[in-house]
């Protein structure tokens, strides 16, 4: 059963398309989640910055009031809106004891701000330095889709390779089984290099199920980071570590987007600062309004007039309320200021460290490709022994078993250092470069 299962695997490995890292980068730049809520984002903040600059242009009210009284001053006043003043009105008694009226009063009013104390100039400036880092927020979203894309991509071909490595343990374990059976049909061999043999190559073939199933397992993890299902495919071998200038990235590190977003939301503090004290200069706006007065229905017109001015305004705060919460602002400028120069500091320790790792891992694949070439001379010189009596199947398999390790460290060691080289660009800021 475990054979026919591995050779179905097998022969979908060999019929599924092969998906290039690259198409998958612009595949989860169109798809993935975390893409599509960062560009709603900017998209909110873009009506944001329409709604800041809106605030420049007339604003346009309609109201409609009902009322109705018998209080002389007001009754008075509705009749004379209503144009229906006739002599008898004066009369003492009726302006005294007036009966009950109503009144549908409709006003129509258009509002034009001419200087609000820089409120509205200062709204807008925020809007768009917020706009701004928002943008910045969403590249550096991207890129971080970007490197999960990338390390997802790696762990498959990880996962690929491992089954490479585990089919050449199989292959070579069963040739360790003929060799012992060989051997132990001649009588230069003990049954129990036999069994050990066979224990071997079970293990093995367990080995190579379970790489194939992480195999698949790596796959739908790729497909979770681009967003969008992939079908059958396979990832391309990668078989060296790619190269790395660091002092172009160490440059580049301080223009990361993270970085640059902060810089804007502390244009957008110094400028909440002024916005808030604009509540203590004057205000001035035009204004003009149209009446309609009726007694029996809206937007009746029995009486009708205009009124037109323009008002200024000046509020003293004498409780430095206002005064208080710009200066509250101005500290929420400095804590920002703080965690920028943290960040700065991080973003520069984040990269030499990757650094480090990339050039252990660099290491490690020097080591395993050293480890690999001494380990097949030895288990050449075991296996030699061996068909000269003079070694134990024990001692090839532990042969094996050290070439076997060597090989899947690596592959690991390359999985290691990609990894450590998408670290890098990422802590520079120049996850793009993957793409070219």
């Amino acid at each position: 059963m475990r054979i026919v299962v591995f050779l179905l695997t097998l022969l979908s490995l060999a019929l599924a398309r092969e998906l290039e890292l690259r198409e998958a980068i612009e595949l989860a730049i169109r798809n993935n989640y975390l893409i599509k809520s960062a560009q709603r984002d900017i998209k909110a903040q873009e009506l944001e910055l329409k709604a800041a600059k809106g605030a420049l242009f007339p604003r346009i009210k309609v109201e409609e009031t009902f009322t109705r009284t018998d209080v002389p001053a007001y009754a008075f006043m509705s009749r004379l809106n209503q144009e229906r003043i006739t002599m008898q009105d004066f009369d003492p008694a009726r302006l005294n004891n007036p009966k009950a009226i109503n009144n549908f009063e409709t006003k129509f009013t258009l509002e034009v701000p001419i200087w609000l104390g820089g409120k509205v100039q200062s709204a807008q400036k925020m809007a768009e330095y917020e706009y701004k880092a928002v943008s910045l927020e969403a590249e550096r979203r991207k890129e971080e889709v970007i490197r999960q894309v990338y390390n997802a991509y790696m762990d498959a071909v990880l996962a690929k390779e491992s089954i490479k490595v585990a089919e050449q343990a199989v292959e070579d374990a069963k040739e360790h089984l003929r060799l012992a059976e060989q051997m132990h049909k001649v009588g230069l061999a003990l049954l129990s290099d036999v069994l050990r043999a066979k224990v071997y190559l079970s293990k093995a073939e367990e080995n190579l199920q379970k790489a194939i199933r992480g195999y698949q397992t790596a796959k739908k993890g790729l497909e979770l980071v681009v967003g969008v299902p992939l079908g059958d495919f396979e990832v391309q071998e990668v078989a060296h570590c790619p190269q790395i200038d660091i002092n172009h990235l160490r440059e580049k590190v301080q223009n990361r987007k993270d970085i640059k977003a902060l810089e804007e939301r502390l244009k957008m503090l110094e400028e909440a600062y002024r916005f808030t004290l604009s509540d203590n200069l004057p205000q001035v706006f035009a204004f003009a309004q149209y009446f309609l007065n009726s007694k029996d229905h809206p937007l009746g017109a029995d009486g009708k007039g205009y009124l037109a001015g323009v008002s200024v305004s000046w509020t003293f705060d004498t409780g430095l309320t206002t005064l208080r919460r710009a200066q509250a602002n101005l500290e929420r400028r400095a804590s920002l200021q703080e965690r920028l120069k943290l960040l700065r500091d991080s973003a520069l320790f984040d990269l030499n460290r990757s650094y480090a790792e990339y050039e252990n891992a660099l290491d490690m694949l020097r080591s395993a490709e050293d480890r690999i070439r001494a380990s097949q001379e030895v288990l050449r010189v075991m296996e030699l022994r061996y068909r000269n009596g003079l070694a134990r199947m024990v001692d090839i398999l532990d042969a094996q078993t050290e070439l076997d390790k060597a090989r899947l460290e690596r592959v690991q060691a390359i999985n290691a250092c990609h990894k450590a080289y998408m670290d890098v660009l990422y802590n520079a800021g120049s996850v793009e470069e993957v793409k070219r």
